[in-house]
């Protein structure tokens, strides 16, 4: 056994360090991970071909989890694809930033709005794809500096991440593994994170409020701008909108136990391509099965560290470190998989630490045990953008190819700061719900410590406002340059 965990786990690292070195497509580094991960299992562990049934698509035991998993992906892939030929996400953002009227203020809170609400909806790249270049267009109509909006629509792509329970890939391996509805999710998951993005957009204006300016010649262009510029068949504009709100509803009304929401999914993609007509082989073609292969290899890789034992002693390490306070054990999961996720892509880290979060909840309470899943989907999404790594380098190199230079200095420590920022937000979040008393203590003491700042500010001297004023410019400098 001991030979067998230190195969595993050495194939597990080695397929993150080639995918983060990029001397292999992160597939072809899964799938060979796998191979070794059954031979592993095969010929030291005496298990037979039925183990890679199970570790590919789950057993009755636990659900089909896996499969279920890759259907839902599957199916919303088909959904966004067509939706995304239409131009219907650039068709929303630039209604959206049309009615800011060009208010530099109302600009900013429209763009990370956008950006959430794209996000929510589509993969981090795609969103990418899409926000980044429209920003900078925008920009060049209005003459000012993208780089504000681009940096924290940066940031702001994994808050919408966490909106639904198909925002992200994260979210679907945890909402399958731990039988999580739709709207409970949203409920526990998707309005805080809601409640963090207005603390973030509030930060990102106070940090960036001396930069956003737009001159009077930009916001007639910006009003003379035809938003149906973007959209390439309104027919299939109406289709995909139409197809997305069905979707949801249908997720929201429809439980589980009578239709899975995989099943809901891959449905409304179906009869949306008969309706639009569309070629089933170039709709095919773009969908991204590179990102199902490299899900494939690491359901069997990490099925592999958990039946060797790998994950059970991980979440009893936690386990431990928590001293038996669920508090501290759900603090822990937040930090520790938001870190590991910076470093490391989140859709393995999750894979991993879910069935650590199944160790951890096998002595809770039914609600308790489902704060342990929120508390993953939070870490693994957001510690994405403590590093400058992973999707992120998308953002810096769309921006490059558009002669809008974004340096990883910059993005490092905006990220860095604003995450551990949203981080603890939650863990105060989690504080009032377990500690009450203590957690309306810790945000009163903030809020006296702002109101003394601000009345010292108000009525002080002239040296106290200079003094107050220094500390604030230099603190913008130290982020922002």
């Amino acid at each position: 056994m001991i030979i067998s965990i230190i195969i595993i786990f050495g194939c597990f690292l080695g397929v993150i360090i080639l995918i983060i070195t990029n001397k292999l497509s992160r597939a072809i580094s899964s799938l060979l991970g796998a191979v070794i991960t059954y031979l592993v299992l095969t010929f030291i562990e005496g298990k037979d071909f039925s183990i890679i049934v199970d570790l590919l698509f789950g057993s009755s035991s636990d659900g089909y989890v896996n499969l279920h998993s890759i259907i839902m992906i599957i199916g919303m892939m088909m959904i966004v694809q067509i939706a995304h030929e239409a131009g219907t996400f650039q068709f929303i953002a630039g209604k959206l930033i049309k009615l800011s009227g060009g208010n530099p203020i109302v600009l900013m809170i429209t763009f990370c709005t956008v950006t959430v609400f794209i996000s929510a909806i589509l993969n981090n790249i795609l969103t990418v794809i899409i926000i980044i270049p429209l920003t900078i267009t925008v920009s060049r109509i209005l003459n000012i500096n993208p780089s504000p909006y681009i940096l924290t629509q940066a940031i702001l792509v994994n808050i919408g991440g966490t909106i639904f329970s198909i925002s992200s890939i994260p979210n679907i391996l945890i909402i399958n593994s731990a039988n999580i509805g739709f709207l409970e999710f949203f409920l526990n998951v998707g309005l805080i994170s809601l409640i963090v993005f207005f603390f973030t957009v509030g930060f990102f204006i106070f940090l960036y409020k001396n930069e956003l300016k737009v001159p009077e010649e930009g916001i007639k262009v910006l009003k003379e701008f035809n938003v149906w510029n973007v959209v390439q068949n309104k027919k299939l504009l109406y289709q995909s909108l139409i197809s997305l709100v069905v979707l949801f509803v249908l997720l929201v009304i429809i439980p589980s136990f009578i239709l899975s929401p995989d099943i809901i999914a891959l449905t409304i993609a179906l009869l949306l391509i008969i309706i639009t007509r569309l070629n089933p082989k170039e709709l095919f073609s773009k969908i991204d099965f590179e990102l199902i292969f490299y899900l494939v290899g690491i359901f069997i890789i990490v099925g592999g560290l958990e039946i060797t034992g790998v994950t059970s002693a991980i979440g009893s390490t936690i386990l431990t470190l928590g001293g038996n306070n669920f508090y501290i054990q759900l603090i822990i999961l937040l930090w520790i998989s938001a870190y590991f996720s910076s470093c490391i892509d989140n859709i393995p880290i999750t894979k991993v630490l879910i069935p650590v979060a199944d160790v951890m909840s096998q002595s809770v309470s039914l609600t308790n045990r489902n704060k342990i899943f929120y508390s993953l989907a939070f870490g693994a999404n957001w510690g994405d953008n403590l590093t400058p790594l992973g999707d992120n380098i998308l953002v810096v190199n769309i921006a490059e190819e558009n002669k809008r230079h974004i340096s990883f200095k910059s993005f490092f420590k905006l990220g860095f700061i604003t995450t551990n920022y949203q981080l603890v937000l939650i863990s105060l979040y989690y504080t009032l719900i377990f500690y009450t008393q203590i957690g309306f203590i810790i945000i009163g003491i903030f809020v006296l410590v702002i109101v003394v700042i601000y009345l010292m500010y108000k009525f002080g001297s002239n040296k106290i406002k200079s003094l107050f004023n220094r500390f604030i410019n230099k603190f913008r400098e130290i982020i922002v340059r």
